[in-house]
């Protein structure tokens, strides 16, 4: 179950992503225009396409890596672009995103990359981390 921090308890119908009235542009092409989103707590959704149509720009301005031209984006309720720097940040670390090309630390083993979140913002110690990742690991095959 995913709750946002400090948020209310909320029904089964809770839109955890809501998109409204988007507008994407980079100079004079237009990426989204008046695009309606809303995924409800519970559901899987799939973005596909082809080549430049939209799908990382669409994701980056729902995580708030991207600032929409127009429209307003939420996710838990809220939007994440009125919030003050400490509380976006707790938000954030509910969700994320790993885009192609450089979604791993090439420094890193990818055991190593998957216990990093974990002894950062989890609180777990290496040792836990490391026994985390193995089975988050053996558990993707």
């Amino acid at each position: 179950m995913v709750n946002a921090p400090h948020a209310p308890a909320h029904t089964g119908t809770e839109d955890i992503i809501d998109v409204r009235g988007l507008r994407n542009q980079f100079g004079t092409q237009v990426v989204h225009e008046q695009l309606d989103l809303q995924v409800r707590r519970g559901e899987i959704l799939g973005v596909v396409g082809g080549s430049g149509t939209g799908k990382s720009v669409l994701l980056r301005s729902i995580v708030g890596l991207q600032r929409p031209a127009a429209g307003q984006v939420k996710v838990f309720g809220q939007d994440l672009s009125a919030l003050s720097t400490q509380a976006r940040s707790r938000y954030e670390r509910r969700f994320g995103v790993l885009f192609q090309q450089g979604a791993l630390f090439s420094s890193l083993t990818v055991l190593e990359n998957i216990a990093l979140p974990l002894t950062e913002y989890g609180g777990l110690d290496a040792d836990q981390a490391r026994g985390v990742s193995a089975m988050k690991l053996a558990l993707a095959g």
